[in-house]
């Protein structure tokens, strides 16, 4: 049984090119030192003494440079190509992280982390455009998982790792996040050269129709609308979730560091296995419904009157399940329903959606928090993974996403 297993799991790794393999040991590197993010609203309120309200606001900055970088970072990617896009992501990133920790005021920490989410989020489409090049439809969700798999690896070290970091001293965590984008940049210059078809010659001397305009293809501006919604959802595990275990639970940095590190660890152990067995069975959309009930369950859970422990594990595990079907099969969707010429636009607005939920998620959480409290945030929570889940739903019923 435990050869099958294995088997199984080794299986699901075969066929996927080597530039995805390379795409993806780059963003390990980066991602095994992304603690700033896990820990900002910590740092915020903690360290810098903002209240639960200011670090909403302050966060609602960091949105709003993920949205701007997010429609740079498509429209350079089909302007200028993937490579150089990302290359200069990670040094200008990796220059703020390490500059961020000389700022202290409440308006200098909005500039900052706005121009840090700008150059964060404009790697994404760039990335994306990359694994879409270098894989086929019939491996691409299994590209895509590979890819997370990788990222989700980075996360199980880098809450743990941030955690012990933050309770030496803050200021580590922004050297290894701002020293490991530098990495992962000089890495990228090694990048294999037939990863970029769209930075060839060709396709600037032999311009091609280029498809319809993503704002204007009706059905997949309704994904991302619902795309948002789920992604406001999910996105609390990173803004209100650990302020919650702090508060709620009295944890430490290091312990709140560790339960965080969990969602990587279930992500990197099954998201593969389970693509391999499930992808092409059902239609996209599906998937992402399965998820949505899993969301659901997951918030609902941190209302239970269990132990710290068993709270934490319940949601860490369901939250993660979740994530497993939402997000790659999302990304397929996106990947596919792309023209030709639109790629990066197309995975642009598509991070867009999820720069949207950064700016909604903290904003909506922090407020609801200072308002009527943890448990209100859950169940609203709980409520608007369902209305996405019924907006899939009714568009799958119309054909759309069939």
């Amino acid at each position: 049984m435990f050869l099958k297993i294995y088997n199984h799991w080794i299986n699901s790794y075969r066929g996927i090119p080597r530039t995805i393999w390379f795409l993806s040991m780059v963003s390990l590197i980066n991602r095994c030192g992304s603690m700033v993010i896990s820990f900002i609203t910590l740092y915020l309120t903690q360290y810098l003494q903002f209240s639960i309200k200011e670090a909403g606001y302050v966060m609602v900055f960091f949105g709003t440079g993920a949205l701007l970088g997010a429609y740079l970072g498509g429209r350079l990617t089909d302007k200028v190509g993937a490579k150089p896009v990302m290359l200069w992501s990670l040094i200008v990133n990796g220059l703020i992280l390490v500059a961020m920790l000389q700022v202290r005021g409440f308006w200098p920490i909005c500039g900052a982390i706005f121009l840090l989410s700008v150059s964060s989020e404009i790697f994404r489409p760039a990335n994306s455009v990359s694994i879409r090049q270098n894989s086929d439809p019939e491996n691409r969700t299994r590209a895509i998982s590979l890819y997370r798999m990788s990222v989700n690896l980075g996360w199980t070290v880098a809450p743990a790792l941030g955690g012990l970091l933050a309770s030496i001293g803050w200021g580590w965590l922004f050297w290894v996040d701002g020293l490991t984008c530098i990495a992962a940049a000089l890495m990228l210059r090694w990048l294999p050269d037939e990863k970029v078809a769209i930075e060839t010659a060709t396709d600037a001397e032999e311009p091609k129709a280029p498809g319809i305009s993503p704002f204007h293809d009706s059905s997949f501006m309704w994904f991302i609308v619902l795309t948002v919604v789920n992604a406001v959802v999910f996105m609390q595990i990173l803004w209100t979730v650990p302020v919650f275990f702090k508060e709620w639970f009295n944890w430490s940095e290091a312990q709140i560091g560790l339960f965080m590190a969990l969602n990587g660890l279930v992500v990197f152990v099954v998201e593969m296995p389970l693509i391999f067995r499930i992808e092409g069975t059902k239609a996209p959309v599906i998937f992402i419904r399965y998820g949505l009930v899993l969301y659901m369950l997951a918030y609902l859970s941190l209302t239970a009157p269990l132990a710290a422990v068993v709270v934490a594990s319940i949601y860490m595990v369901l939250i993660s399940f979740g994530e497993i079907f939402v997000m790659p099969f999302s990304s397929n969707f996106v990947m596919s329903r792309a023209p030709e010429g639109r790629f990066g636009q197309y995975m642009g607005v598509y991070t867009m959606a999820y720069s949207c939920s950064n700016i909604l998620a903290p904003l909506l959480g922090t407020q609801v928090i200072a308002a009527w409290g943890y448990m209100t945030l859950w169940v609203l929570a709980t409520a608007l993974a369902l209305v996405a889940w019924i907006g899939f739903r009714l568009l799958e019923r119309r054909g759309h996403y069939a």
